[in-house]
């Protein structure tokens, strides 16, 4: 969902942005219910701790199974489940042991650190949620049925993808992987809730607590749309990899659908052991201290997020004149490396699905986005490599499936040993691209980089497809 959406009314009148809730469709509830019986068909007894209104448990009620169900609103007409209403969070505070319970099937809260609750309960949740942080509700749901589950016990859930690969979520995967083994992993597709004018992206995870149950996994990479998805889920042709297989080697992120090949390319040194990869001045009050337009007191140029644009890019805004000034006063104007401010090297996107890399001429100022300052010798072919079809596929395919992306994120990106001979061509198609201000010429790097590595046409094609739908593939 965006940020900027303050309020989110479903058809009964519901502030699903309060709350959090979204109802979830009914082959996803088929598919959960009837993977988690698959593992143990001998299971009793069930908790749904977000039921709303029960969507995910007709197919174990017609199974025959116990079922309670937990919410913090009542929404009325249960008809399989004993309902109790209650925070899940004061559940968990009353609910110290684990639980008897076979199953635990959920589509948590999708609300996150903004909301009042875990604003104004802070400390207390960070006593609760230690572990695995209080960024987000559907983090702390999965975190608290991980807790609540007896050795055995299943637990299946639709929710946000973000912990998979997000840094803030490293907590809650470290607590994945030591606590439970992992059946299935699918990322679903980005219109799975544009019916109820949702954006989120998602993923269906089953869970048994303990490791010994741990086998290889069936993971399956996001699909174009929901009806392709829905076939997916009927056919159950699913990929099935070794738990090693599932995360990046140094990274604790989860991997879905990346090709062998292409993680054998994360072997390489990375762009932050290799160059300065680096954030500037965040001024803590943008709009006082930038102007959108270049004029007296402001003429300082500042970029801070190419976005879309490649090569070449104008600022993005002015930065106050007396900025030097201004950090010694003002305690939330905060300058960065500082030793880098008006050097020559290449400024990084920081917002947006595609990711970008642009000049930074000398003179200039730059935000908290990932700048890289290195050798003059190596600009041009390095903001090549940046805006080539493989770097997007290692950003967005790998490190960070989101719309955002920090000097963090960038600093891991591999950097490919390319020789002089093809380093030297790279840098003459940048250059040209970044002076005829074209993003043509990406084709033509592309290839220089896909000869060099002699990926078979199936990864390039993966790569390609990818890159050019980004919306759907993220």
């Amino acid at each position: 969902m965006g940020r900027f959406i303050k309020t989110v009314l479903g058809y009964d009148g519901i502030d699903k942005r309060k709350y959090g809730y979204y109802s979830t469709p009914d082959f996803i509830a088929k598919f959960i219910t009837d993977e988690l019986i698959n593992i143990n068909p001998n299971g009793k007894k069930v908790l749904d701790p977000a039921v709303g209104n029960e969507e995910l448990l007709a197919y174990f009620f017609q199974a025959g199974k116990q079922i309670d169900s937990l919410d913090i609103r009542d929404f009325g007409n249960y008809r399989y489940s004993r309902f109790q209403q209650i925070n899940f969070i004061d559940f968990l505070k009353k609910n110290t042991t684990a639980l008897d319970y076979d199953y635990y099937i959920a589509n948590p809260p999708y609300n996150c650190h903004e909301i009042n609750y875990i604003r104004d309960n802070k400390d207390e949740l960070k006593t609760i949620f230690a572990d695995v942080g209080t960024h987000n509700m559907y983090s702390m749901f999965l975190g608290g049925l991980i807790d609540l589950a007896k050795e055995g016990a299943l637990i299946g859930v639709i929710v946000s993808d973000s912990f998979l690969n997000a840094t803030a979520h490293a907590g809650l995967r470290k607590k994945i992987l030591d606590q439970c083994s992992i059946h299935l992993l699918l990322l679903c597709p980005t219109d799975l809730f544009w019916d109820q004018e949702a954006d989120v992206r998602t993923c269906i995870i089953i869970l048994q607590k303990g490791q010994e149950y741990q086998r290889d996994v069936r993971v399956g990479d996001r699909l174009g749309n929901r009806q392709i998805f829905q076939q997916k889920l009927l056919s159950k042709n699913f990929e099935t990899v070794n738990i090693k297989s599932l995360t990046l080697a140094g990274l604790n992120q989860f991997i879905i659908g990346v090709p062998k090949t292409i993680l054998k390319l994360f072997d390489n040194p990375k762009l932050g052991e290799t160059f300065n990869c680096i954030t500037g001045i965040s001024t803590g009050n943008d709009k006082k201290y930038l102007s959108k337009t270049k004029k007296f007191g402001f003429t300082v140029p500042f970029y801070k997020n190419p976005g879309k644009r490649k090569f070449y890019t104008e600022p993005d805004a002015y930065l106050v004149d007396d900025f030097w000034e201004i950090e010694k006063k003002v305690k939330d104007f905060l300058i960065r490396n500082r030793k880098f401010i008006f050097k020559e090297g290449i400024t990084c996107s920081s917002m947006g699905l595609p990711f970008s890399a642009c000049y930074l001429p000398e003179n200039s100022t730059f935000g908290v986005n990932a700048n890289i300052f290195c050798p003059r010798s190596d600009i041009y072919w390095l903001m090549g490599y940046l805006n080539s079809s493989l770097v997007t596929y290692f950003v967005r395919g790998v490190l960070i499936r989101s719309n955002m992306i920090t000097s963090g994120y960038v600093s891991r990106i591999p950097i490919i040993p390319l020789p002089e001979s093809i380093k030297i061509k790279v840098a003459a198609v940048a250059l040209s691209a970044m002076e005829k201000k074209t993003t043509h010429g990406i084709e033509q790097i592309n290839q220089l980089i896909f000869d060099y590595l002699q990926l078979n046409h199936g990864d390039i094609a993966l790569i390609g497809e990818f890159s050019r739908n980004l919306s759907k593939r993220v």
